[in-house]
Formats: structure tokens, sequence, C-alpha cells
């Protein structure tokens, strides 16, 4: 097909106001600009130059879509999670009991998340059996549809509160432990899940850093939720629980925005772009390589499908732990050429305009 006949037809269809989303894409303010020295990503920064910028407070993935999708604000996202996994939630209560690392540094345990180490499905399903043997009497079952991801099933909703395990990364955990009415027995639960993991013969014999604790959130059942998107695409099994529990339809995402560009019959795209590293564990050579990746991948694209009006607007999400930017970019406003493109830490710092 040739772009002049892809253009036309493209016009012809209803122009996408599309959403992107993007976790991890500004570093903890106490980093200042020395993670974005030289970072050259002019696509992305056209888009936050010419947009209409709103500067957001500090949120990760799982904040901003259980916003998204009208959960509140204790984050029951744990059936949405499994059941995006391929996991059957039911009618059941769900909670997240993500593996993790705790590292003792002074007095504080530190938490590292799976994205810092590896898990083999053997591994895992052994660390689970001892699990679900220790706890046998409590009427709970832990289960793991992915290595990195694990899920206990509950008899009762837990009168807790929790954050979520990627807000934890590189933190101390001692000011987030369970609280609220049932704190006390998850805070008993945690320490012996922690007991049974330390000790366990596939810890002596892991290369790499054992897996020494869970971190429990995110307790729910599921229900149907009303979504924004007639679409979510991602590779992210919590977005596609969550669409599947709407009105929205699911795809995998594809490896570039240009074959989404192509895709006519969808309005309100949401597009979940994860590749970003966790900012927490200072892998600098990491995220850069990343966020070039992602210009050439899904920035300069969608920036493209403006240009030719393939999209009416552009919704770019992107997060941070310490603050986000959202830049509505429309066709009309690439015209805007007094507003010059500047370094990613001007918009990293910028105020709302």
């Amino acid at each position: 097909m040739s772009g002049r006949l892809l253009n036309c037809l493209q016009r012809a269809a209803p122009l996408m106001n599309c959403h992107l989303l993007v976790p991890n894409l500004f570093w903890p303010a106490a980093a200042g600009a020395e993670p974005y020295r030289d970072l050259e990503v002019p696509s992305l920064q056209t888009l936050l130059a010419r947009g209409r910028r709103t500067r957001t407070g500090g949120g990760s993935l799982e904040r901003w879509l259980a916003g998204a999708f009208g959960l509140p604000d204790d984050l029951p996202l744990a059936p949405f999670a499994l059941r995006g996994d391929g996991g059957k939630p039911g009618d059941r209560c769900w909670m997240h009991a993500d593996p993790i690392h705790l590292r003792v540094h002074g007095d504080r345990l530190i938490l590292a998340d799976a994205s810092s180490f590896s898990i083999t499905a053997d591994e895992a399903r052994e660390f689970v059996e001892a699990l679900n043997s220790h706890f046998a009497a409590e009427g709970v079952l832990f289960v793991a549809p992915s290595p990195q991801r694990w899920f206990l099933r509950l008899a009762t909703e837990p009168r807790m509160r929790a954050i979520p395990t990627a807000e934890m990364a590189g933190r101390s955990i001692e000011p987030f432990l369970p609280s609220g009415e049932d704190g006390a027995h998850w805070r008993r639960f945690f320490n012996e899940a922690q007991m049974v993991l330390h000790g366990h013969a596939r810890n002596e014999a892991r290369g790499a850093l054992p897996v020494n604790s869970v971190w429990l959130w995110g307790a729910g059942r599921t229900r149907p939720l009303t979504s924004a998107y007639d679409v979510v695409w991602s590779d992210h099994p919590l977005p596609a629980g969550l669409a599947m529990a709407s009105s929205a339809a699911m795809r995998p995402l594809p490896d570039a925005g240009a074959s989404l560009l192509q895709e006519t019959s969808f309005k309100t795209p949401l597009i979940v772009a994860t590749s970003l590293p966790a900012t927490a564990y200072g892998d600098l050579a990491g995220w850069r390589d990343a966020i070039t990746a992602l210009e050439r991948t899904w920035f300069a694209p969608l920036l493209a499908g403006l240009k030719n009006a393939a999209l009416e607007t552009l919704t770019l999400h992107g997060l941070g732990s310490d603050y986000g930017v959202t830049a509505v970019v429309s066709r009309g406003d690439l015209w805007r050429f007094w507003r010059l493109k500047r370094p990613l830490q001007a918009y990293a710092n910028a105020k709302a305009d």
C-alpha cells in the first residue's frame, strides 16, 4: 500500500485520540540533572515542548492505572493482575505476594523487587510449595502464574493498608509494613514467610540474590470496571487484566508505534510502555538505552502520526517517583514553533503551563 493511499484511508477513518503511559520516565528529584545530561530524544522533547503540559505528583504504574479505571485508593489490584497473568480469580479475594529480596543496611531492611534478580519457574514452584505447607492451617493459598509474580488467595478481605511493591524498590520497609485493623496479623504473616524463605534450600543454591520474603499488598475481589479507553495495548498483566474487566479491548503491545497507527478500528487507545527500568536501582546506562529505544519505537512514530493526521491528539503520561508530566498534543500544537525544544531535565522540573 502506498504512503499516499494509507494517508487517505487514515483521514477517512475516525482519528485516534491516543494515550501513551510511560512509567519511570523521570528520575527522583534528588538525582538532579545528571541522568538527562546530553540525552538526545528529539521527538519526546518536541512533544513536551509543543504540548499543553500539566505537572502531576509522583506515582507508580499501579497507582496511575487504579485511578484511570476508577478503583479506590487502597489499590485492590491483585485479582486483575492475576487475570492478566492467565489466572482465574473468580469471586475470591486475592492479594499480591510478590517475591522480594531484603538486604540489611545498618538497622534497616531494604527491599529489592523481582525486576532486580532472576527466579526460575522451578524455584518459584518450590518456594510457593513451602509457603503453602507452612500456612496450610490459615486457609490461604499461594500461586505463581509467573516466577516473578506471586499471589495469595484469602478467605476474607483483609483490613490493612499497604503500598505497591514497585513503590517500595530501594526503600526501607519499616515505615511501610502492613497497618490498619488487621495490620498486626499481616506483619506476623510477613515475618513467618520471611523465615520460611530465608531457610529454604533453594536459596542456598541460588547464584542470584536470595528470595527471602514476599511483599503483601493490593488485596481485593474482581469487579466490573469502566474505561475511558476502547483498547489497551500492553504486555504487562495489570493493564491487560483491567482491560478484560472493562469494556476495553486488549491487544499485545506491538514492537513499534508505526504498526499501531495502521489500526483504524479504535478511537481512544491506551498504550502502556513499561520498558524503562526502575530508577530506584540506579541503572542509569540501562535507563538511557531504554529511553533511546522508546524514542525510536514510540515517540518518533507517534509524533509522525500527529504530523500526517493519523492521530487527532496524543496525550503523554510520563511518570516518576517524585513527579510526573501529562502533555496533551494536537496536530495544531505542532505549529507552536516558538515553544523551542529544551533538554529533558527542563520538563522534569517545569511547572504546568
